[in-house]
């Protein structure tokens, strides 16, 4: 489509003497009044004429063209519509940046849980999402192994778990530690001065409080890396917070120097209240980091990387934080281009959810409660399938339930997830997507086409009679299929892959009408190959979606 619109920009610039472009062009609010228009406004503005003469005018020079008021509706051939659709062959971005993704940044001696999951998904959908445009991306993640969580979780190891039995799922058990710890601080708190003693100890490296750190830790990002490597995610940099908190006391006592830091009652605070964003505290008076101290440093270490525009992506309860944070960066002296991408909570559908109160769904156990159910299904609809072949089926739909559930709704939306109605294949749900492509696959499979006339069209397009693709439904997909490219840079400009999301269900449904109104099997050879050539591109674009948003797809469901 944007081709399309290219060059119908050119030939109105031809005709008003004025330069037009393709991003003045957008879609009726009614299919029947036309695939493209043009609102003449702005035009009316630059030729100090009247909109609706200006639409006239084009309406005139254009046969395709209609004007209705101060607009410009066009519609186009079929036979031109539909070659330039299904014959175009995508153009990458020709001013790539340079782009640092920073995303799900787990605390360590935590459970990783389906909270987690959203972040997750979020992030690698945009590392594609932007690759896709032909950036270069660099993707990290930064890990919160060190402070004031982690001195809990080791306390109540060391003075109520030590001679407890390990189970195999090491993570999981730190999660419960850590939640114990967080009751029995709550009920007593005078149990904090045993906590901050055991941070001191921490971050004086005492030996044995910081064999057990590292030993407890490794265990952590153990369970990390086996999530990730599950959700095909792949980090380029891996950052910790205990390899950089010292260096954040350092630029803290710089930020004192230069008098953009002040001491308050021992504490180390940068007063922010002239630019509105309050105060924002560096050090605790007792002299222990906090979350600014080690991200002072962080944005110190990525800047080493010389990219274009660095995105952290965090929920939204730390908007005005990154504010706060980003505004002293610039006192200080950087001047990168810096942005902060929130995101709205996961909840259950009773409650929302807190590793501190221990009402999580732990990702483990939420994951093999999904597969399980899958697994079941696929042996009951497959029962010739071999378990290996069950088994990689049933996750990759598991997954795309999971995934999908998560990127589908706006960044700003809370999401509850309801696992029934995600793994539906009837609904707005990753398994329904997937099973849009089965269907393709499976007209494939009985359409057989051996004679030679129809390979001589698959192969060389220049042979396909595109103007056969003329019901509304055809027509109403391959508008579908052209619309592939801007949505992507709609996604990339809004951080948001819903936006692919909503596109590809919307494919999905088209395909769906298509399928149910013209016969591809039985239609006349001619029809049948233009079919085909239509239905292979609607597959093509299924996936090249799903592959954006980390979903991988299946052949059969």
């Amino acid at each position: 489509m944007q081709q399309i619109k290219q060059n119908l920009a050119k030939q109105i610039s031809e005709i008003l003497g004025t330069a037009v472009s393709a991003a003045d062009f957008g879609i009726p609010p009614n299919s029947e009044m036309g695939d493209l228009a043009l609102p003449c406004f702005e035009l009316a503005k630059k030729l100090q004429k009247n909109p609706n003469e200006i639409a006239a005018q084009i309406a005139n020079e254009i046969d395709f063209a209609k004007s209705a008021g101060p607009y410009v509706n066009f519609r186009f051939e079929n036979s031109y519509l539909n070659q330039m659709v299904l014959e175009a062959k995508q153009v990458k971005n020709q001013k790539p940046t340079k782009i640092m993704i920073e995303y799900s940044q787990p605390n360590t001696h935590k459970e990783f849980h389906i909270g987690h999951l959203r972040n997750a998904c979020l992030g690698s959908a945009l590392v594609n999402i932007y690759r896709e445009l032909g950036n270069k991306v660099i993707a990290a993640t930064y890990v919160n192994d060190i402070g004031t969580h982690v001195a809990k979780c080791l306390w109540n190891l060391t003075k109520n778990h030590e001679n407890d039995q390990l189970p195999l799922d090491k993570g999981q058990y730190l999660g419960e530690i850590y939640t114990e710890a967080e009751q029995r601080i709550d009920a007593n708190e005078d149990l904090k001065k045993e906590v901050a003693e055991v941070l001191r100890r921490l971050e004086a490296q005492e030996p044995l409080i910081y064999k057990i750190w590292k030993k407890t830790r490794d265990w952590s990002i153990a369970e990390f890396k086996n999530i990730y490597n599950l959700l095909n995610i792949h980090f380029d940099f891996w950052y910790y917070e205990s390899k950089i908190y010292k260096k954040g006391k350092k630029i803290t006592e710089k930020l004192l120097k230069n008098n953009i830091a002040q001491k308050s009652e021992g504490a180390v605070i940068v007063d922010l209240s002239e630019y509105n964003l309050d105060i924002l505290l560096l050090l605790k008076s007792d002299g222990s980091t906090l979350y600014s101290t080690s991200d002072l440093a962080l944005a110190q270490e990525k800047a080493k990387k010389k990219f274009d525009q660095s995105i952290y992506i965090v929920d939204n309860r730390q908007t005005l934080y990154f504010k706060q944070l980003f505004k002293v960066l610039e006192l200080s002296g950087h001047k990168e281009n810096l942005k902060h991408v929130p995101y709205e909570f996961v909840t259950l559908p009773e409650s929302s959810m807190s590793s501190r109160k221990g009402n999580v769904i732990g990702f483990a156990k939420f994951y093999q409660q999904i597969l399980d159910q899958t697994i079941s299904q696929t042996q009951e609809k497959h029962q010739d399938w071999s378990q290996e072949q069950v088994k990689k089926v049933a996750q990759r739909i598991a997954l795309s339930a999971i995934k999908f559930w998560m990127l589908k709704y706006d960044n700003n939306s809370v999401i509850v997830f309801d696992m029934k109605k995600a793994m539906a294949i009837e609904g707005d749900t990753g398994p329904y997507l997937l099973y849009t492509i089965a269907r393709i696959n499976s007209i494939f499979k009985k359409s057989n086409i051996k004679h030679q006339k129809s390979n001589i069209h698959i192969k060389n397009k220049k042979l396909v009679n595109y103007s056969l693709l003329a019901e509304q439904s055809e027509r109403e997909l391959i508008l579908q299929i052209a619309l592939f490219d801007e949505i992507v840079e709609k996604a990339a400009q809004d951080y948001s892959p819903a936006v692919i999301c909503t596109y590809l269900l919307e494919l999905a449904h088209k395909f769906n009408n298509f399928y149910h109104s013209c016969p591809v099997i039985n239609a006349d050879e001619d029809l049948k190959v233009a079919r085909i050539v239509l239905i292979q591109k609607t597959k093509d674009f299924l996936e090249k979606g799903l592959e954006l948003l980390n979903i991988e797809p299946v052949q059969q469901m």
